[in-house]
């Protein structure tokens, strides 16, 4: 039976959280590690990656075919995102510890509120394209037919 290979490709910024996997609309289970495999039959399939917030997911139709490994490879949109807040974080930190001058402390404050409120309107318009999803198909050497076989 065709294996396919799902695997989460998540950057160094975003949080390693768990994301529930369905297959022509069924709950397969949830992803907890970076890679799983299935064994499907031969056909066309709805993949879907979801977030264990059900408002973010993605979809895309795959194709398995006989004697490859089907290869699925998904990663968040999220990167760019993630390090503008890891800073904004940073300087939330140190804004507890030191206190610009006024001028400067209402512009930081304009900008960190405006950031926060774009990346609020960014996450409603992809949360259906949430994930990037990339698929192909490799062949398989002689000791993964082995072992498929067993």
């Amino acid at each position: 039976m065709p294996t396919l290979k799902i695997v989460n490709k998540k950057d160094r910024f975003s949080l390693p959280l768990p994301h529930v996997i369905w297959i022509n609309g069924r709950q397969l289970g949830v992803m907890n590690t970076p890679e799983i495999s299935i064994d499907l039959p031969q056909g066309d399939f709805l993949l879907k990656i979801q977030s264990v917030f059900p408002f973010f997911f993605a979809t895309k139709f795959i194709k398995i075919k006989p004697d490859v490994l089907n290869v699925v490879t998904f990663q968040n949109r999220e990167k760019w995102w993630d390090i503008l807040f890891t800073i904004d974080l940073l300087f939330w930190i140190a804004e507890l510890f030191f206190e610009l001058p006024h001028p400067w402390n209402l512009v930081y404050k304009i900008i960190t509120n405006g950031y926060f409120i774009i990346w609020l309107i960014y996450e409603f318009v992809i949360r259906e394209k949430y994930y990037k999803i990339d698929s192909y198909s490799t062949i398989l050497d002689s000791q993964e037919k082995i072992k498929a076989e067993n």
